[in-house]
């Protein structure tokens, strides 16, 4: 039954799986369901800011900043986005990387019930219009080094933050001096509204309907969509992550300052990134915030600042890994290392743990399920193939790919389908394609994977991403993961190209290159030998090519859309005469 205490409600789920029940089934400490506070999400930062007041909540280009001094911030920027008309449900779009104002605005809006529209500043300036103007939003942060990336077409406000407003004294100053954008005429300074009375009362709430975030999808088909996650899918996913890591009381070694120091080098404008924040914050946790995370820039701030946790992308870990400097920086302080938006090699997890000390594990998860799923435990043997167990009052099934409807058994491969407390609402303006995802209370993913007779679950690809070869089934996850296993390749991506004469297709690859390596007829013949000894003959390509870069997501991963249009508009090109290239896919 649910319940209430203190006008809070708490919210009991619905009974586990199986084998969660089962002795040895599930990791020690962690509950098999949670009690969820229907709260707004700003309740983590109010609540940690009133038990420790004086404690660093953010450590950003060497400055310090306590919770009570955000927190009495955050308040005076909802007063005065109240004073500028937003109200409950509006809309508020923020272009920030990870920085101080992002955490006072997200906050702010949420105090006041509004809905905070997370854009990517590596958008094109006219899909960031699109998104603002798709979410009806009147009020744009951004920060000034993003001026540059405005449509031109903005909201009525403009708030424009200072890179460098939270930095110590000497960096304002620099940053001042090195100003290359000019704001918009009547746009409004950020710390100018940090400032004077508090908001006197927080609007009435409705946690399970009100959508406190709208996060954008990468649109690797068609259009980005705007994912709607409420405040009481976030919160119930910030719970489920803070219970897996045993409400952070579990530790093999002693942290340095008396409670975890996270590194947030995941963006917050992916739902990655904010979900680290939202449990971070719900524990009282230091945050050392990278605004621009390269593998040098991690390694400095975690030898610097004894971080504790690393929640990374494999495609980060790899680069720390092949680091040249890397034997420069102690990483012993760590303690864990999460690993996710995309499976990661077992050797890179293996490395990562020789050189730290510390327990990696990896989880699976998407933004439209808030975002986590699943993840390995953080002690016992560990399984590095698998995505994990999934997180507590997470239900997940594997079914049919032709309709979606007969469960498969252990061990087969099929569309993955989860229902849990921390799913999405909805997709912003398109009833259609929120119907099509969510069904009957489940979200069909569109991943593909499989769970064994023990419940871990592993991750085969994108039902989009499925090539036909030979008459086999090829995903291009699998020739990616024997490519990458390579010390030469940073990154790759493959994909089919259709042969007409042979009425076949091809598996065919790009790969990047690590530095230090140069592209050669004989490094190709090795990396298609590597794949033949590791790949069914048909998974094997029949031909490699090298590129200078691919084109990257904001998590680090390859665009595999990108790729994938440009090989189609080559493949057209071709069918009209033109010329074969050695540099295209």
């Amino acid at each position: 039954m649910d319940k209430t205490v203190g006008g809070t409600v708490f919210i009991r789920c619905a009974a586990p799986p199986w084998w969660m029940t089962a002795k040895d089934g599930y990791p020690r400490g962690v509950p098999i369901s949670i009690k969820y506070p229907e709260m707004p999400v700003y309740e983590f930062w109010r609540n940690t800011a009133r038990k420790f007041p004086d404690r660093d909540a953010v450590i950003y280009l060497g400055a310090r900043h306590s919770y009570e001094a955000l927190w009495r911030q955050t308040l005076g920027f909802a007063a005065n986005l109240q004073g500028l008309g937003v109200k409950r449900g509006d809309r508020v779009a923020v272009l920030l990387p990870n920085c101080p104002q992002f955490i006072v605005a997200y906050n702010a809006v949420n105090v006041l019930g509004g809905t905070l529209v997370a854009l990517n500043p590596l958008m094109p300036a006219p899909e960031i219009g699109r998104e603002m103007e798709e979410t009806g939003c009147g009020v744009l942060v951004v920060l000034d080094r993003l001026l540059d990336r405005l449509p031109e077409e903005t909201p009525e406000t403009v708030i424009v933050a200072e890179a460098a407003g939270y930095a110590p004294t000497h960096l304002r100053l620099l940053g001042r001096l090195k100003q290359v954008h000019r704001p918009p005429d009547g746009s409004l300074r950020f710390e100018d509204l940090t400032g004077g009375p508090p908001i006197e009362e927080c609007p009435e709430s409705e946690p399970r309907e009100d959508v406190a975030v709208v996060m954008y999808t990468s649109g690797t088909t068609g259009q980005p969509k705007g994912v709607m996650l409420t405040n009481y899918s976030l919160v119930a996913n910030a719970l489920q992550s803070y219970h897996w890591l045993r409400g952070w009381g579990y530790s093999a070694k002693p942290q340095p300052a008396g409670w975890p120091v996270v590194l947030c080098a995941l963006p917050f404008f992916h739902s990655y990134g904010l979900v680290v924040l939202n449990e971070a914050v719900s524990f009282g946790c230091t945050l050392v915030l990278l605004p621009n995370p390269t593998p040098l820039e991690i390694m400095k701030a975690t030898d610097r600042h004894r971080v504790t946790h690393f929640p990374l992308v494999p495609r980060l870990i790899r680069e720390i890994l092949r680091h040249p400097d890397l034997d420069r920086y102690d990483l012993t302080c760590l303690t864990h290392c999460a690993s996710g938006g995309a499976m990661i090699q077992a050797e890179h997890m293996q490395g990562f743990e020789a050189v730290t000390g510390a327990r990696m594990y990896q989880g699976y998860g998407l933004t439209e399920a808030g975002p986590s799923v699943s993840a390995t435990p953080i002690e016992g043997e560990p399984n590095y193939a698998s995505a994990g167990l999934l997180y507590p009052d997470t239900e997940a099934r594997i079914v049919d790919l032709q309709l979606g409807e007969v469960e498969m058994p252990p061990g087969e491969k099929g569309e993955i389908k989860v229902r849990g407390p921390q799913l999405m609402k909805g997709y912003w303006g398109s009833p259609e394609e929120t119907a099509e995802a969510l069904r009957d209370g489940w979200l069909y993913t569109g991943d593909i994977g499989y769970m064994d007779a023990d419940g871990y679950l592993y991750i085969v690809g994108r039902k989009r991403d499925r090539i036909v070869a030979q008459g086999h089934t090829v995903w291009p996850t699998m020739v990616e993961e024997a490519l990458e296993s390579h010390g030469a390749v940073e990154a790759s991506v493959a994909f089919g190209v259709p042969d007409p004469l042979r009425c076949s297709t091809d598996i065919r690859a790009a790969v990047k290159l690590v530095d230090g390596y140069e592209p050669s007829n004989e490094l190709e013949r090795e990396l298609i030998t590597l794949c033949a000894h590791r790949l069914e003959e048909y998974q094997v390509p029949t031909a490699i090519v090298f590129r200078e870069e691919l084109p990257m997501t904001a998590m680090g991963k390859v665009d595999r859309a990108a790729v994938i249009a440009e090989v189609d508009d080559r493949i057209r090109e071709l069918m009209q005469g033109g010329e074969a290239s050695d540099e295209a896919p």
